[in-house]
């Protein structure tokens, strides 16, 4: 379930799916938490309410989600050779709107699905 976690161009199937997305889900928002609150903390230092912190950690947040999302969706392309994929280019954009709309929870979901596709390949299996 937790193999070859670090090396992106394994093709998963089921399990190991969904512990490559249960890993990078966490990892992602410790990290997105982690930078979210340093910016926060450095640009916004006069921010003192809740409600203040409440806002923009929701707006950074959204960000962090949507570029970790694309950053490691264009690393797993990059590393499968898989640039001229349709569907591996319709599940970046996917991941890129789930993530926005809905945070990195979904948005992982079709960056997880590419871990399924064959180097220089355009299918997937689950």
């Amino acid at each position: 379930m937790f193999k070859n976690l670090f090396n992106l161009s394994v093709k998963r199937q089921g399990k190991e799916i969904f512990g490559f997305y249960l890993f990078y889900s966490i990892v992602g928002s410790i990290i997105a938490g982690f930078v979210c609150g340093i910016l926060i903390f450095v640009l916004y230092p006069q921010a003192v309410m809740n409600n203040e912190i409440q806002h923009l950690a929701i707006l950074f947040g959204s960000v962090a989600a949507v570029l970790y999302g694309v950053g490691l969706s264009l690393a797993i392309i990059a590393s499968k050779k898989i640039f001229n994929s349709f569907n591996a280019v319709s599940l970046t954009i996917l991941a890129v709107i789930l993530s926005g709309f809905c945070g990195a929870l979904l948005g992982m979901i079709p960056v997880a699905f590419l871990t399924s596709f064959d180097s220089k390949d355009n299918s997937f299996q689950v």
